[in-house]
């Protein structure tokens, strides 16, 4: 469930239809917009808009409610640990089916931590005794997305620096072994008017051709992982509230006075977040009685 500047604020881009407006409200029918996963899905071939589908309401006893298809919006990533994500979304506006607890987007320029005054005395207009809590930026929020991703990525790189020391350490003694074993060879070499410069020359230039054809192997079994491990550490930016197990969110402009907006079911929300690079986001939880 969500109020109609949730896509802008979040920077969710609108692939056909319409968004939701301030005329989407309890007394007119009832609509929702889905993504493009959704669309594919069930409207193979197909314009959606205007299609009919049974969602059913957040609510204490949940009922089917009929609503009508008004927009699709473009499908996001919403993992970054997996490689695609065909996750099924639907959205329905707060004043058609609201809900009692929220999490506010705020999109800001500069420094979103400064706002914190003006977004507490706006909420304390509203409710005197509500708490405003767990206020994290967006970078909180995607770092947090991540963080799984990324320790996966730091201990595969400790585990391949650990194997790059051992195959080191292997191949130095592997060749240490080597030139011991033809010590007499060397000798007889230098007594037939072999120079130093040409055993040493012989010696590195066998153990050249070995890493060289070692690092072969590698870079190829290397570049064959690649697509794999992006997987791991996808960027952030491809993050955004997902299906419709991701808790309300909430989204306003304007700097002073947050519109509550509450989406979809409880799960924390901070896995279903997108980081936009260009803006400082801020994103508030607190419950609110509604």
């Amino acid at each position: 469930m969500i109020t109609p500047p949730y896509f802008d604020a979040l920077g969710i881009p609108l692939a056909r239809g319409r968004a939701f407006t301030s005329r989407d409200t309890s007394t007119t029918p009832p609509v929702a917009i889905v993504n493009e996963a959704f669309a594919q899905r069930y409207f193979p071939g197909r314009d959606p808009i205007g299609a009919r589908i049974t969602v059913e309401s957040m609510a204490i006893q949940p009922t089917p409610v009929i609503r009508e298809i008004v927009g699709v919006i473009r499908q996001v990533k919403t993992r970054p640990d997996e490689p695609s994500d065909n996750a099924l979304e639907i959205y329905v506006p707060l004043a058609q089916n609201t809900w009692a607890i929220t999490t506010v987007v705020i999109r800001a320029a500069g420094d979103p931590m400064r706002l914190m005054p003006s977004i507490r005395a706006a909420v304390a207009r509203v409710d005197p005794l509500q708490i405003v809590s767990r206020v994290r930026t967006m970078d909180a929020v995607a770092a947090e997305s991540t963080a799984r991703p990324r320790f996966r990525a730091q201990l595969v790189t400790a585990f391949a620096a650990l194997a790059s020391v051992l195959a080191a350490v292997g191949i130095f003694s592997v060749f240490t072994f080597t030139v011991r074993q033809r010590t007499r060879e060397f000798s007889i070499r230098m007594a037939l008017s072999a120079r130093s410069a040409d055993v040493l020359r012989l010696v590195l230039g066998n153990a050249v051709k070995v890493v060289a054809v070692d690092l072969a192997v590698g870079v190829v079994a290397a570049l064959g992982l690649v697509r794999s491990m992006a997987t791991l550490l996808s960027a952030s930016s491809h993050l955004i509230p997902s299906r419709s197990s991701v808790p309300p969110h909430c989204s306003d402009r304007s700097r002073s006075s947050p519109a509550p907006c509450p989406r979809s079911a409880p799960p924390d929300p901070i896995r279903r977040s997108r980081y936009d690079r260009s803006r400082k986001n801020l994103v508030i939880d607190w419950p609110i009685e509604l």
